[in-house]
């Protein structure tokens, strides 16, 4: 099995597709919205949907994460490999804002949902292939952080703080057979920034890419054998 959260649409269910058509075993998706999963699972070709399983599970609530991580610990098949897209940006909800005007909650429920969550779900996974000795963990970051992107300083922060957990993680686990990844999209066209896109990337100088685009790289990275060599090919940005 592999877990690919966050992938109802856009870059997490442009990975679910192409791992149900570059693999044999079953690929469960995760998302907030019951809806959008099943939407999800009816635009996947019906020779593949038979193997694409659900689970409505926002990572934004403990115990959503609690109840991924005992079926992930219950799980009667191996799991091959987990794909963490999930990573809120409340700039898309209440535009862009200086850092001293956004609410405390804002940023506790940002932290809680792309570090905290992420971590915890992070440690069973990792737990789960060190036991198998086998396996691959890999993250969704982002370039803003790099650009430091303005309005965004709740978020960049939080996609900062992917790149020391996927090195301590590489630099813990390799030697037990675990491989760990940390991809870092530029502008993707998705649903959510659909809106902005274009525009951004003008402003930026930046191209923008297509949800199929960067999930070919990630997939294609996910399905390799090998153990990165050193801590720092575990990054990429795309």
């Amino acid at each position: 099995m592999i877990l690919v959260t966050g992938a109802s649409e856009g870059i997490g269910y442009a990975c679910a597709c192409l791992l149900l058509e570059r693999s044999d075993g079953p690929v469960l998706i995760t998302g907030r919205s019951e809806v959008k999963l099943m939407h999800a699972r009816k635009q996947v070709a019906p020779a593949l949907r038979s193997r694409l399983q659900t689970m409505v599970c926002d990572q934004g609530r403990r115990q959503d994460i609690d109840a991924l991580i005992v079926m992930i610990e219950r799980a009667d098949v191996p799991l091959e490999a987990a794909l963490l897209t999930v990573g809120v940006n409340p700039m898309y909800v209440e535009g862009g804002r200086r850092l001293h005007t956004v609410a405390a909650e804002t940023i506790e429920a940002t932290i809680r949902t792309n570090c905290t969550h992420a971590l915890l779900l992070s440690a069973a996974l990792l737990g789960r292939f060190r036991a198998q000795e086998r396996g691959a963990l890999a993250w969704v970051g982002s370039q803003a952080p790099d650009a430091g992107l303005p309005g965004a300083a709740t978020y960049c922060a939080t996609k900062s703080f992917l790149s020391g957990l996927a090195r301590s993680a590489h630099n813990e686990y390799a030697r037990h057979g675990v491989r760990v990844h940390l991809f870092h999209p530029g502008v993707v066209r998705t649903p959510r920034t659909a809106a902005t896109a274009s525009r951004f990337a003008a402003r930026h100088h930046r191209t923008v890419m297509e949800p199929l685009e960067v999930a070919d790289t990630i997939v294609s990275r996910l399905s390799a054998v090998s153990v990165p060599s050193n801590v720092s090919d575990v990054e990429v940005r795309l």
